[in-house]
């Protein structure tokens, strides 16, 4: 017979890990998705409970009910892992788990009376629910969160092994004679409580890298346009003339500036002119290659880094950005507000050490390009 005083103790144990997660939760700002990991942690206690309550209770509350809210955890840190990632998550697990968990029991329970399908059946749908998460968790992510995402997967792989292990155990043999068998009762008393404590380690794990991330994101983007800002700017030119100069393989850059954007801000006021600079940077992000990186450099002035370009490459593609702005008109308090814009192109020499180097003789092209009449495109 199991054994229910240890039955309460798990539940007692999850309950606690879901208050430790709800003080986190509460003491850190930002951190998404541990709300739905704590609602998964308050359904496995309460499920558990109504198992302890077994022989106390009517069988349809401590066998059906109780199934199908054990099944909701695995949804729960599902969905959670998901609002986590901010991806989207399958809204159809849970109707489709708690539906399949009280069929299950149900005809296990008063159809044909049998534990063991029931043990079976459970454990696919756990197998199913683990599968979901780890393929989200192997998805495509920041490198900055990736070893969690990693470290979690593996994790849960282990659970839906387990799951596995404990569906073939109860085809082979009479899951109650595993029960009473003393090793198994340990395992069986542990694997839940390690299971509950591992997950949230994992799950903080990862919920504080992504946060991190987020964090260090925010510190590199300016605010108006959604573009890199200056600080980033500085750490991917080094990177990248690091990279050319290894590889041998060109670096260009293109610095820009919007013409006569002070008469924009007299004019229209600094609403228009923030409202300028935003089309402007939507306007840059559509008519580059996907690993160019493009930052804001103050003001009016932004900078396009593009690596493996070539003089003649980068020229075509500073052209058609300088046609681009040319044909952009944005609309603010019932007035159009047309804009072009001045561009310097520089390429990195077999001289160039720094990055500061590129971008001065860029600098350079912008003036030369203002000289010559503005709206046009400079290469030096």
């Amino acid at each position: 017979m199991i054994d229910f005083r240890t039955v309460h103790v798990t539940a007692f144990i999850y309950a606690c890990l879901g208050l430790y997660m709800l003080l986190i939760h509460r003491s850190t700002p930002g951190l998404r998705g541990v709300r739905q990991i704590i609602y998964g942690y308050a359904a496995f206690a309460s499920g558990v409970e109504l198992l302890a309550l077994r022989n106390l209770i009517p069988d349809f509350f401590s066998i059906t009910v109780a199934n199908s809210i054990l099944i909701l955890m695995n949804v729960f840190l599902y969905w959670g892992i998901a609002e986590l990632l901010d991806l989207r998550p399958q809204r159809w697990l849970l109707p489709a788990s708690v539906i399949s968990a009280a069929t299950v029991s149900l005809y296990s329970s008063y159809v044909q009376h049998n534990v063991s399908t029931r043990i079976i059946a459970t454990s696919v749908i756990a197998v199913v629910q683990y599968g979901l998460i780890v393929h989200m968790l192997s998805g495509p992510g920041p490198q900055r969160i990736h070893r969690a995402r990693r470290g979690l997967a593996v994790l849960f792989t282990l659970y839906a092994a387990l799951n596995i292990f404990r569906a073939w155990g109860a085809y082979r043999h009479d899951p109650r004679s595993l029960i009473s068998s003393a090793p198994t009762s340990t395992f069986s008393f542990l694997t839940p409580i390690l299971i509950g404590v591992m997950t949230a380690l994992g799950v903080i794990w990862l919920a504080m890298a992504q946060l991190q991330h987020e964090l260090e994101a925010q510190s590199q983007t300016d605010s108006l346009t959604g573009l890199l800002n200056r600080r980033a700017l500085e750490e991917i030119g080094s990177q990248a003339i690091e990279v050319a100069r290894r590889h041998s393989v060109a670096l260009s850059l293109i610095i820009l500036d919007l013409d006569r954007f002070k008469s924009i801000n007299d004019e229209h006021g600094h609403d228009g002119g923030d409202a300028v600079l935003q089309h402007a940077a939507r306007c840059l992000r559509a008519n580059v290659r996907e690993e160019d990186h493009i930052a804001r450099l103050g003001g009016e002035e932004f900078v396009v880094v593009l690596p493996g370009a070539s003089p003649v490459h980068a020229a075509q593609i500073a052209e058609e950005l300088r046609q681009c702005l040319a044909t952009l008109t944005v609309a603010h308090l019932s007035q159009e507000i047309r804009l072009s814009a001045s561009f310097g192109v520089a390429t990195m020499l077999p001289s160039d050490t720094t990055w500061l180097e590129i971008l001065r003789r860029g600098d350079r092209a912008l003036y030369l390009a203002k000289e010559q009449g503005r709206d046009r495109v400079a290469v030096l």
